[in-house]
């Protein structure tokens, strides 16, 4: 197969300038099959493209976004807004449909690269890490005063998701997403879930007892918990555990994160490696109250081997796990992390215990869907539907 792969920005596993969506790209292009040859079609950002991803393509195309001062003028949000517009110029419409027409199929990855859906020839299939319309749902559920504009927002999202062409077979992350995206354009949506990949923990190193929550900490409901984790949860466990220490770990913390740091609160920005981060605690918590799609860092800490405390939002989607436990009261979710971190560690035993959906199965139901592109009908799913 010729796949055409378009990112609306390079694939990459950054600390600092990537992303959900850049480790989705990143992740799949690394495991697709060696018979794919690969064409990627994405733009420059701050972040370089990887030599593992750029020895994987037969042909690497980079373009150069417009300026976001030209783009501001146009914007308004999601899929007509600020990351649309800067990647709409006219050399992105002509290499698209220049490049599609010499591929088998086009994968069009990143909400904010859809729109060249319009420009390509053959077979495509698109794919959002959350719809955008929904995303924008979560933000004008908790916008506070500015929830009529955040409205408005959430509107023209979805009807720019309505103009998608028919052709197109849509994927998004979560099974509830693809469901009710789905319910919402009428047409049949895929959910191909995130994967991890295995690595053991040893015991935790620290002569003090961790707790650890990862995530982007520039994202708004990540703020929000990692609020909600230092002024309402910890206060509580020191209680019981006056030495606890807890960990925020992640992408470019901003001031309200920042702020939360302390003698007992550390906030580490931008690490290499949250592997390292899970290796050192004793305990995963997130006390999450909003959310979209699948909770990426719940899942790799599973793999990890580091229990998991989290709320029904964090857990959502979440199959089964020994170390896993999902709590929505503030007491027990209070309790679950001092039983953690004055109990033994815990040593799962079983396929269970090692069990993990990996980016190699994720590439293959993406191989899949390019595959029934190709040849309509050979394995259609029903609306909102998600493989076994």
């Amino acid at each position: 197969m010729r796949l055409l792969y378009v990112a609306e920005s390079v694939p990459n596993r950054d600390p600092v300038h990537g992303d959900g969506s850049s480790m989705i790209s990143y992740e799949v292009l690394r495991n697709l099959p060696a018979d794919i040859e690969v064409t990627l079609l994405t733009y420059s950002g701050p972040a370089g493209l990887p030599e593992d991803v750029r020895s994987r393509c037969a042909a690497v195309h980079i373009l150069a976004p417009r300026s976001r001062n030209a783009a501001l003028v146009r914007s308004i949000g999601g899929l007509v807004g600020l990351g649309k517009h800067e990647r709409a110029t006219a050399e992105a419409v002509s290499t698209v449909a220049r490049l599609s027409a010499d591929s088998d199929a086009t994968l069009i990855h990143g909400p904010h690269a859809l729109f060249l859906s319009r420009h390509v020839h053959g077979p495509v299939v698109l794919q959002t890490v959350d719809p955008w319309s929904i995303r924008a749902g979560m933000d004008t559920a908790i916008a506070g005063r500015l929830r009529p504009a955040y409205r408005v927002r959430e509107r023209l999202a979805l009807r720019a998701e309505r103009r998608l062409p028919e052709r197109a077979r849509l994927l998004t992350v979560g099974a509830q997403d693809a469901l009710e995206w789905s319910q919402r354009l009428g047409r049949p949506v895929r959910s191909i879930p995130n994967g991890a990949e295995p690595a053991r923990r040893p015991a935790a190193r620290q002569a003090r007892p961790v707790v650890c929550f990862v995530g982007s900490l520039n994202y708004g409901p990540n703020i929000d918990a990692a609020k909600v984790l230092v002024g309402t949860i910890a206060p509580l466990v020191w209680q019981q555990v006056p030495e606890a220490r807890f960990v925020l770990a992640g992408r470019r913390p901003g001031p309200e994160v920042l702020a939360l740091a302390g003698p007992r609160v550390e906030v580490l920005a931008n690490v290499p490696s949250v592997l390292d981060v899970f290796e050192s605690a004793n305990v995963a918590a997130f006390p999450d109250e909003h959310g979209v799609g699948i909770r990426n860092s719940v899942r790799e800490a599973l793999a990890a081997g580091l229990p998991v405390v989290a709320t029904p939002v964090a857990a959502r989607e979440q199959d089964p796990h020994p170390l896993l436990t999902v709590e929505e009261d503030t007491g027990r979710f209070v309790e679950r992390i001092v039983d953690r971190l004055t109990g033994p560690r815990p040593e799962p035993e079983g396929p269970e215990a090692t069990a993990v959906r990996t980016w190699k199965a994720v590439a293959d139901e993406y191989v899949e869907e390019l595959r029934s592109a190709i040849r309509p009908g050979s394995a259609d799913v029903a609306l909102g539907s998600s493989p076994a």
